[in-house]
């Protein structure tokens, strides 16, 4: 009798176990059109959410989240787009959207509640945000040729909007 309550605990802690690990709710979503374009996304903690949908050719994505409650989504059209994202905290949100030629994004969060919004139109633009504290926002928008900007903003409650638009 011994044995069998023994072993009866044992498969319950092991089917605990299981479900701890089947709770985990992260979800990504890859949807790409054309061709030679590749993806990927890593996510580690519990509910974050990835989207990266690319149409054209040549492009690159890669998201990475750990944590809690992060989401990011990626837009490219085009051709040779390229944008990373790096989400580490909880109640972190990414969004990048781009359409055009050789258009290069990278987006970096660790803290929480942060947010980052990147949009670029044109040829040959470089945009990066690299946020670190709590409740950070920041905005870019490039339209034109040949834009570039960096963001960089550490402790709570920043925000910064950039707007850049010409052609050269």
């Amino acid at each position: 009798m011994k044995r069998i309550l023994s072993m009866a605990f044992a498969l319950a802690i092991l089917a605990s176990a299981g479900a701890a690990e089947a709770q985990s709710r992260n979800r990504v979503k890859i949807d790409q059109r054309g061709y030679a374009n590749g993806a990927a996304a890593a996510q580690q903690g519990d509910r974050n959410g990835a989207v990266v949908m690319q149409s054209g050719r040549g492009h690159y994505a890669r998201g990475v989240q750990n944590g809690y409650n992060n989401s990011l989504r990626m837009d490219q059209y085009g051709t040779r787009n390229r944008v990373t994202t790096e989400q580490h905290g909880e109640d972190n949100f990414a969004v990048t959207g781009q359409e055009g030629l050789n258009l290069s994004a990278s987006t970096i969060q660790t803290g929480r509640g942060n947010v980052a919004g990147t949009a670029q139109i044109g040829t040959n633009h470089t945009a990066s945000t690299d946020q670190d504290g709590v409740n950070n926002t920041s905005g870019i928008i490039q339209v034109g040729n040949g834009q570039d900007v960096a963001v960089r903003q550490r402790g709570d409650g920043n925000i910064s909007v950039v707007v850049q638009s010409g052609y050269n």
